[in-house]
């Protein structure tokens, strides 16, 4: 069986087609079957960036250690309910 050497399609770059001021998305780029992205302009379909009370901590409660922990593990990174003052941060 012979071997048939592949060939890349010639397209033009992101930089091309910005340069053109093109008006339309080129058909290359259209996919009518996929199902449509649907935008919301709620916040509430967004993730929520963990808030931890500091002062809760200290509690006999271990609920807000918990979400401490979840802070750290899953998001790197948590906002401090404040109002605290600079020097305790």
């Amino acid at each position: 069986m012979a071997m048939m050497k592949g060939t890349s399609l010639l397209v033009p770059s992101v930089q091309e087609l910005a340069n053109q001021a093109i008006t339309k998305v080129p058909e290359r780029y259209v996919h009518p079957n996929q199902d449509p992205i649907v935008a919301s302009n709620t916040t509430n379909s967004l993730p929520q960036v963990p808030v931890i009370d500091l002062s809760k901590l200290l509690s006999d409660d271990a609920t807000e250690l918990q979400n401490l922990d979840h802070a750290c593990r899953d998001w790197g990174f948590f906002q401090v309910n404040f109002p605290y003052s600079l020097h305790l941060l």
